[in-house]
């Protein structure tokens, strides 16, 4: 079955009554609109409209908009064509690029990677544009491996400190996500563990035991177990002390409140103590959690953990037995994290994101976020098209 389309643009200065004043011209004809977008560019707009119509009104409805488009000051085109609707059915998908600049060679990289691949980018738009930029590809293709495109986003991503992600169109993009979010260094700006070594005066011995492990030296639970026992004879109110000393990462509070509007689920689980962060994860309606339990015996720590120690294992342990809890498949879980003890979780996880985080961790993400911002998760995600970071 054949259509009569025409494509019009119109582009200048923008002002007061544009749309208006197109429509105007449009409204004395039997003409159907398909689709339409206007884009403002600094002072400059962008107004496209796509219209279904008969073909003996072309000609005169392209002389009613040259007139509308010269009494608004408006540089104007059209194209009128004949479509025959034996295309193949194209499924569609988003690419997201999030960063605090992006240079030319980057968009090339990405542009190149998608068209190598066999999409074709149906339109961008930048939908954040402070304290982050971010921009959506929205992207079509008929056959296509979104697998490899995925995986060519993500080595671009790194190498040009920008966090690409890729969602796929269909009913699957608005399911409910399960987010999980370390809490030391990615929820929190702080590693509770240095704050308390403070307190107790031996920060440069705690530190050398951090120092050990990162050189692998030591694993995880070795090296917690070894620095705790050195906060033996710190008192309760040392806990509370701290709790007023840690803050929050920028944006994190806004994309917990975003999610839990939006009806998803939130974890954390961290290698730090449950003694500190306890009230933190009231304050933010955070129900799921799980960390490490601090011996305490007469008002004092006694440098020991109660039961197992919360490791690289038993992270990735708690993400899937929230996903059970929550009947949520592993593909809608997203886990958050910095340090190399989130790996097995980010790996679990069906979109593991590492953010502002150590280079292993770096090497196995889906996305890295090398940014203040933790709410530009909320775009990575494809959860929203709206500037909601600034707010």
């Amino acid at each position: 079955m054949a259509s009569f389309t025409g494509l019009l643009l119109f582009s200048g200065v923008d002002r007061s009554g544009i749309a208006a004043g197109i429509f105007s011209a449009l409204s004395p004809f039997s003409v159907k609109i398909i689709d339409l977008e206007q884009i403002l560019i600094g002072d400059r707009t962008i107004f496209a409209v796509l219209i279904e119509l008969d073909p003996a009104h072309a000609d005169v409805i392209e002389t009613e908009l040259n007139a509308a488009a010269a009494g608004l000051d408006l540089d104007f085109a059209a194209q009128f064509t004949e479509k025959f609707d034996n295309a193949p059915k194209l499924s569609t998908a988003k690419v997201i690029i999030v960063g605090e600049n992006f240079k030319a060679a980057t968009l090339y990289e990405i542009a190149a990677a998608i068209s190598l691949l066999g999409a074709n980018i149906d339109r961008m738009v930048r939908i954040a544009a402070t304290p982050v930029l971010a921009l959506e590809f929205s992207i079509s293709f008929t056959s296509f491996e979104i697998d490899n495109l995925r995986k060519a986003l993500s080595m671009i991503g790194k190498a040009n400190d920008a966090a690409i992600s890729l969602i796929e169109s269909g009913p699957a993009s608005g399911s409910r996500k399960l987010v999980i979010f370390d809490v030391d260094s990615t929820l929190i700006q702080e590693e509770v563990i240095d704050l308390l070594a403070a307190r107790a005066n031996v920060a440069a011995e705690v530190s050398a035991i951090t120092t050990a492990a990162m050189r692998g030296e030591l694993d995880f639970s070795s090296s917690l177990t070894k620095r705790v026992s050195l906060l033996a004879g710190l008192s309760a109110d040392d806990l509370i002390t701290v709790r007023s000393e840690i803050h929050l990462s920028e944006g994190a509070r806004n994309l917990i409140k975003f999610l839990h509007a939006q009806g998803h689920i939130v974890a954390a689980v961290s290698g730090g103590f449950v003694d500190v962060i306890e009230p933190l994860m009231a304050e933010l309606g955070i129900a799921n959690y799980r960390a490490n339990k601090l011996e305490i015996t007469d008002g004092k720590l006694t440098g020991a953990i109660i039961g197992a120690v919360v490791d690289s294992k038993s992270k990735s342990e708690t993400l899937v037995k929230f996903a059970h809890e929550f009947k949520i498949l592993m593909t809608d879980t997203v886990a958050i994290g910095d340090g190399a003890n989130d790996i097995a979780m980010l790996k679990s996880a069906g979109i593991g994101i590492a953010f502002n985080a150590k280079p292993k961790l770096k090497e196995i993400a889906d996305i890295v976020l090398d940014i203040a911002r933790l709410d530009a998760v909320i775009y990575l995600l494809g959860l929203s098209n709206l500037d909601v970071t600034s707010n």
